[in-house]
């Protein structure tokens, strides 16, 4: 089993100017577009080194990050629902890493990415399957890793590297052979298969340490301990007074440790072997340079003990151990049937049910069951659907609604309902929705444009209106916002009834926000409210302007169809102040992502993990029609 490790290390070159030359933009700027959220970077064997290199660059990004095994993740689970998950896995395949995506869609974080190595996985087709996933997945050339992880490891840290490098890191990678190592030949003179190798790091030495520690024992080549080199002088020294005869020093070192590290080991012994790995590298890169020179010292000390990394002989029981199915060992009992489990916590916005009193259960329970049985016994002449988020996907903003959201709705119009769309839009989505449905439906197609401040049916062409009328108090919002000093580029449009402003660098999209908000509550103004979508900031006039206009037009074309004249809503955005907290404020809502916090009404009643445009098609699939309209009888 495996591959030669020194044949590995001839590749590492190639790997590396593989890596770092891929592309990267939709990665980077999905991974760095929130810093306000903590995120979990999850990974086994080999691939934790990768993830405790992300934590380190994300912790100096500013993000709060820490790298977890999938075990790890498991016990985490209160804290995942607030959280995104980065998984890093070269063949996207073990039991372990699998395990943990399936523990992370049924606890539904905010969002979860994936970054593997190979093309095709069964990581990659779990990630297909839900909509708040994100998987990136490379080919590496090098082929599958030996036994230990190598070309893998040098790939996944040498993209991470590419995403936060900064203009002026201009690192390159420079192959280093024992030669390079000062008085490598001496320490290995000095130790034997007996020793136990103390490793002590900082900054951006811990995933060096931590891929050094996995190498020497899962190869079998001696003990470790690992330490940076404070936390080493709180007792830890001590292992050297009683074992010093059978333990050597790693130190780990690049040029922001070089003072500590050379104080450190002068107050040690000296007659205990001592290796130093450094680096010149003062930024990012140097965790790499690092890696490199740490596999030629683990391919060195095989040679040494006449064990090849690469292929050290795995038992019988070692296989079973790494492919042991253990999840049916980690179900959870429940009171709550799944789906009714998480539309409840994402009413109460609580990490566990359990924090929830046995009254609280016991409402919310109520609470859903009354919700689902309303919806069942009601008959709708029409539906309502926000258009951003919820009939057209972020990724497919500029090309609008897919075909399977296209036959969706012609479903529905064929039934004789009518549909309505109350979007933040103008012209764009009446294209849209004029190329894409029959024109024998547009007279049952009601738009509401600008949040509803223009609204009409599709087949009315003067809508909508590209000038209406005057709001001066609008017109001194966009004034006001056109004309502060912000740090980022913004595009602020004034439309009629309503203000939007978009961002062009969607990763300091809170920072903007903030100020946006901040600037306009600032003055004051009598009437305007501040809407997001889900790319967006609308300001309003509520006098003229508000999504639930639109159903009083939906309920007089349902009449004249003979169809009932309740309306089902469904939007995204249903807590303030997302844009769709007033269409879904009504008894009939169902949400596709954020909900209000109130019982009676804008549930989300899609299994976890699902959101968007998926979650509207899994809405619509339960819709039962009859002569008044349709029901929908969800599970």
């Amino acid at each position: 089993m495996g591959k030669p490790f020194e044949k590995e290390l001839y590749k590492i070159e190639d790997t590396f100017q593989w890596a770092i030359n891929q592309d990267i933009s939709e990665l980077k700027s999905e991974l760095l577009y929130n810093k306000l959220i903590p995120l979990f970077i999850v990974g086994s064997g080999g691939s934790l080194s990768a993830c405790q290199y992300a934590a380190i660059l994300f912790q100096q990004y500013g993000v709060m990050a820490k790298a977890v095994t999938p075990l790890e993740l498991f016990y985490s689970k209160n804290a995942l629902r607030n959280s995104n998950i980065l998984f890093i896995s070269a063949s996207g395949k073990n039991t372990d890493i699998l395990f943990a995506y399936k523990t992370a869609i049924n606890l539904e974080p905010n969002r979860i990415y994936s970054l593997c190595m190979r093309r095709n996985s069964p990581l990659a087709k779990l990630a297909t399957e839900i909509s708040i996933s994100r998987h990136y997945e490379f080919d590496i050339p090098s082929g599958k890793d030996g036994f230990l992880a190598t070309n893998s490891l040098i790939s996944f840290f040498s993209i991470i590297y590419n995403i936060f490098k900064p203009t002026s890191d201009s690192g390159s990678l420079a192959i280093t052979d024992k030669e390079s190592f000062s008085g490598l030949g001496d320490f290995l003179k000095k130790v034997s298969p007996n020793h136990t190798f103390n490793i002590l790091y900082a900054g951006l030495g811990y995933p060096v340490a931590v891929d050094i520690e996995s190498k020497l024992v899962e190869a079998a080549l001696a003990d470790v301990i690992i330490s940076d080199y404070r936390n080493f002088g709180h007792g830890r020294h001590h292992w050297f007074a009683k074992r010093k005869a059978n333990s050597a020093i790693i130190a780990i070192v690049t040029p922001e440790e070089e003072l500590i590290a050379q104080k450190t080991l002068s107050l040690l012994p000296s007659d205990i072997p001592t290796l130093v790995i450094r680096t010149g590298y003062d930024n990012s890169f140097a965790s790499i340079d690092l890696l490199v020179k740490s596999f030629y010292f683990i391919n060195a000390l095989g040679k040494l003990q006449g064990i090849d990394p690469g292929r050290p002989g795995v038992p019988d029981y070692g296989s079973k151990l790494y492919n042991l199915r253990y999840s049916s060992l980690f179900k959870e009992k429940a009171n709550f049937h799944d789906i009714e489990q998480i539309a409840i916590l994402r009413k109460v916005k609580v990490p566990s049910i359990d924090e929830l009193t046995d009254a609280e259960k016991t409402f919310w329970k109520g609470a859903y069951k009354n919700f689902k049985d309303t919806l069942k016994n009601t008959d709708f002449g029409a539906i309502i659907f926000d258009y951003d988020g919820t009939l057209c996907s972020s990724s497919s903003r500029y090309t609008g609604i897919n075909d399977d959201v296209t036959k969706g709705l012609i479903k529905i119009l064929a039934k004789g309902l009518v549909i309505g769309i109350a979007t933040g839009r103008g012209q764009s989505v009446r294209n849209d929705l004029h190329n894409k449905i029959p024109v024998k439906y547009h007279s049952n197609v009601i738009i509401g444009y600008y949040n509803c401040a223009d609204i009409g049916t599709l087949n009315n062409a003067r809508l909508p209106g590209k000038k209406g009328t005057k709001n001066v108090l609008l017109e001194d919002v966009f004034e006001l916002i056109k004309n502060y000093s912000f740090q980022e580029e913004i595009c602020p449009e004034l439309k009629p009834n309503q203000v939007t402003v978009e961002i062009k660098n969607k990763k300091n999209w809170q920072k903007v926000r903030s100020i946006i908000i901040d600037l306009v509550l600032s003055k004051n103004y009598l009437g305007i409210q501040i809407l997001e979508s889900s790319h967006s900031i609308d300001i309003i006039d509520q006098a003229s302007t508000c999504k639930l206009n639109i159903l009083s037009y939906c309920k007089k074309i349902a009449r004249k169809n003979k169809k009932a004249q309740d309306c089902l809503c469904i939007g995204d955005k249903g807590q303030w102040p997302g844009n769709d907290y007033q269409l879904l404020s009504s008894p009939y809502s169902l949400s596709v992502d954020e909900v209000s916090s109130l019982s009676e009404m804008c549930w989300n009643l899609v299994p976890p993990g699902i959101k968007d445009t998926k979650a509207t098609l899994y809405y619509l699939s339960y819709l039962t029609f009859n002569k008044n309209g349709a029901a929908i009888t969800l599970p």
